[in-house]
């Protein structure tokens, strides 16, 4: 008769055995990559380039379906509800998820709790433009100016956005008054400031990038602490003021409770695909950093931007409603 140690020791085994297995079977069918905006975006491009590398390596189809709507919102929804497996992911701006929670009093799930964090993908910080006529080419003339002359105009890409909230973030840090104005997007708000409406914008790199070049607008700076690699003719805000730092961040999140293993899995692939050559000259061209960060790190640094940017949100004293 064997003993009763020997039974638990052999179911013990087997158990451990069949969970490695369960491990070795993921993905078990094809990955959904949820992203949060409307096709044609950066957002968007960086996941469909990342996703035709990792199908090739995980050996199931990664499928991008686009949900936008409501500020990322929608698509966040529906990744929270989903089946912790690792077969359903949000591919979202981690700036604009940290934001919602304060700025939406009555949101549905919380970019904490509510999402485990898979990995980080790209960086890219925003910058503040200015039209000529408004005579400034620094971020130290712009503050010297706006203490003189109180209330000069800075557009963005829309009331509560990442845009504004970074601008926003500038003017406390700077101490310092000027107005928002809100365009439905960036590309309107470009148009305005090239045409001298506004004063100044604070927008998406790629958007303004050869406007500055051909000397239309004057770059102020980069919502950054330190010069990008790849335009370090460009100040970076945070040269002159501190905490100004702003950034759109490309990130990955699964629903909460999925297992660790499969988080672990997920994050291996994610950083060897940011390293494909494809992949970095489709970053490049967007002026976007590859970004590697453990699963751990990247859930505490998202718990830091929540706290971050509920100081500015409140500052500024806007609550958004969700609209369905």
């Amino acid at each position: 008769m064997r003993s009763v140690i020997g039974i638990i020791g052999a179911l013990t085994a087997g158990a451990l055995a069949g969970g490695n297995g369960i491990a070795q079977t993921f993905p078990a069918k094809p990955i959904r990559l949820v992203v949060a905006f409307a096709t044609g975006g950066v957002t968007d491009v960086f996941s469909r380039v990342m996703s035709v590398e990792m199908s090739k390596s995980l050996g199931q189809q990664v499928i991008v379906e686009n949900r936008p709507g409501a500020g990322t919102i929608l698509a966040a929804e529906l990744v929270q509800k989903s089946a912790p497996d690792g077969h359903t992911l949000l591919f979202t701006d981690l700036a604009t998820h940290a934001i919602t929670p304060s700025l939406y009093a009555k949101l549905r799930y919380h970019p904490s709790r509510d999402f485990a964090a898979v990995a980080p993908v790209s960086s890219s910080p925003l910058i503040m433009v200015a039209h000529p006529s408004l005579g400034v080419k620094s971020a130290k003339e712009l503050i010297a100016l706006a203490k003189k002359h109180p209330g000069i105009t800075c557009g963005n890409g829309g009331r509560g956005t990442v845009t504004h909230m970074a601008s926003e973030k500038f003017r406390m840090r700077a101490g310092i008054d000027i107005v928002p104005v809100y365009f439905k997007g960036g590309t309107t708000s470009t148009i305005s400031l090239l045409t001298g409406d506004i004063a100044l914008i604070v927008t998406t790199i790629p958007s303004v990038l050869e406007y500055v070049r051909a000397r239309r607008l004057v770059a102020i700076g980069l919502t950054a602490d330190k010069r990008s690699s790849a335009m370090p003719d460009i100040p970076a805000l945070g040269e002159t003021v501190k905490g100004a730092d702003a950034a759109v961040i490309a990130g990955v999140l699964a629903p909460a409770g999925t297992p660790r293993h499969i988080i672990d899995r997920l994050n291996a692939e994610f950083a060897k695909a940011v390293d494909h050559p494809k992949v970095r000259e489709v970053f490049a061209a967007n002026a976007a950093e590859a970004m590697k960060m453990s699963p751990d790190a990247m859930q505490q640094s998202l718990e830091q931007d929540i706290n971050t940017w509920a100081d500015v949100v409140k500052a500024t004293g806007v609550q958004l409603q969700v609209l369905r």
